[in-house]
């Protein structure tokens, strides 16, 4: 397995504005949509759908991304957005387990743009020819998670006192107390949640299982199964 590097490569803000006319640059609020086709045409397919590059041409990698269902079909078809509770496999850290919405930061389509070469593929960081802007990094790891409901369950932890199962610990800056929260993921990777495409047509959200709609994105109305372990290709493992 290779290690992924622990180096991440940030740029100044006063850098990035201008780099993209997209990005909201000099302002604290991003109100920017935070669905597929927007991320796609706004900030994926100018920095990385480039004829040569991550074009429905050129496919580098098996990666497009200058179309929305290029898009959708790169980020579920290759994990590079993880929606299921799964056990980290190669190129991420040994043992760990990856529910994206919940740390974006540690999903692959984050390590491409912000990482030397987290893969050891020998790619470095992408896009290669221009950083993405900070402000546009931050937006994709929100759309990563999308809206939330968190509810505060009133109980303190700690690193050695985890919460209940189903909460989340929640830190203040700087504390080494937290709260336990039971969060909602009411609409992570909208656009890019499921493969319609494929054969059984299910999708995974943490823990459970849901049917796939043809804008690629799970129904939550219904339940198709809850899975004791992981979660991932829309079947329970």
């Amino acid at each position: 397995m290779v290690p992924r590097m622990a180096r991440r490569v940030w740029i100044a803000l006063s850098a990035a504005c201008g780099a993209l006319a997209s990005a909201a640059c000099g302002t604290t609020d991003d109100n920017r949509p935070l669905e597929a086709q927007y991320l796609t045409a706004a900030i994926l397919a100018p920095a990385c759908g480039a004829a040569e590059c991550h074009s429905t041409f050129a496919q580098v990698d098996g990666y497009t991304f200058d179309t929305l269902a290029g898009m959708r079909k790169t980020i579920v078809q290759n994990g590079l957005v993880k929606l299921g509770l799964t056990v980290c496999g190669l190129g991420s850290e040994l043992g760990c387990t990856r529910f994206d919405p919940g740390a974006p930061e540690r999903s692959d389509l984050i390590a491409w743009v912000t990482e030397i070469d987290p893969f050891g593929r020998g790619k470095g960081r992408m896009p290669q020819d221009a950083p993405l802007p900070n402000e546009d990094i931050h937006f994709i790891e929100q759309w990563i998670t999308g809206p939330t409901d968190e509810q505060d369950q009133g109980t303190r932890c700690t690193a050695t006192t985890p919460c209940a199962s189903g909460a989340t610990c929640k830190y203040s800056a700087g504390s080494a107390t937290g709260e336990c929260y039971v969060i909602t993921y009411k609409a992570p990777a909208h656009g890019a949640q499921c493969d319609y495409q494929s054969k059984l047509r299910l999708g995974c959200l943490n823990q459970k299982v849901y049917n796939c709609n043809s804008d690629w994105n799970l129904d939550l109305s219904t339940v198709v199964a809850t899975c004791v372990g992981t979660c991932e290709n829309g079947s329970c493992q």
